[in-house]
């Protein structure tokens, strides 16, 4: 190795380290504002606190994310591709096994404090403002095409006459509202009023097919 490789290589090693610190402090952060936006809302949240939860200073925040609301949208950035993952993941050949795994995903953010309040805190922000809700309408297109794709296969199966009555991105839209409902009113309600496998058995209705 010649004077200038070496000399490559002792340089490239700090960047590489610094990379690497950067996008911990980064996911620290993400993790930090996850925490504090569920639990304090988007007003009531402070950078101060989320710096402080993440283990950094109030700079630090800044060096990654312009604003709070900088912060918040990086979040459901996050949110997005962590939600996508998670649909890729319950995707079975077995329908009985897709089912099944699409009602465990319901449980479990219903389940968990902290994904139920940061689902319920990010649609209330993009209800009080408006130039936020494209951001948040995004993220639901996006997923609402993923499950488009995985139930296309039930979708063209149905009767035609049944069908016809609503188009393909209607009843998408459908899906995720019920999706989306059945999380709250089983946080709301319990599990009594909303069983772990109910949405398997309304989409298996809406979409004619039979019990597993």
């Amino acid at each position: 190795m010649t004077q200038g490789d070496e000399a490559t290589c002792t340089t490239r090693a700090p960047l590489g380290r610094r990379a690497a610190t950067k996008a911990r402090t980064r996911g620290a952060l993400l993790a930090a504002a996850r925490r504090v936006f569920a639990e304090r809302g988007y007003g009531p949240a402070s950078v101060e606190e989320i710096a402080r939860t993440a283990g950094v200073s109030v700079g630090s925040v800044y060096v990654h994310f312009a604003s709070k609301e900088a912060l918040f949208t990086a979040l459901l950035e996050a949110q997005t591709s962590a939600d996508v993952s998670a649909m890729s993941a319950v995707v079975h050949d077995d329908p009985d096994e897709t089912f099944a795994a699409l009602d465990r995903l319901v449980t479990d953010v219903a389940d968990s404090r902290e994904e139920a309040l940061l689902d319920a805190e990010m649609w209330l922000y993009a209800v009080r403002h408006p130039e936020f809700a494209d951001r948040l309408a995004e993220h639901e297109v996006r997923m609402a095409r993923f499950a488009n794709d995985r139930l296309s296969h039930d979708w063209d199966a149905m009767d035609p006459a049944v069908r016809s009555a609503v188009r393909d991105d209607e009843f998408v839209i459908a899906a995720a509202a019920l999706f989306h409902g059945l999380i709250r009113l089983r946080r709301v309600l319990g599990e009594d009023a909303v069983p772990p496998d109910l949405y398997s058995r309304v989409l298996r209705l809406i979409l004619h097919l039979p019990a597993s």
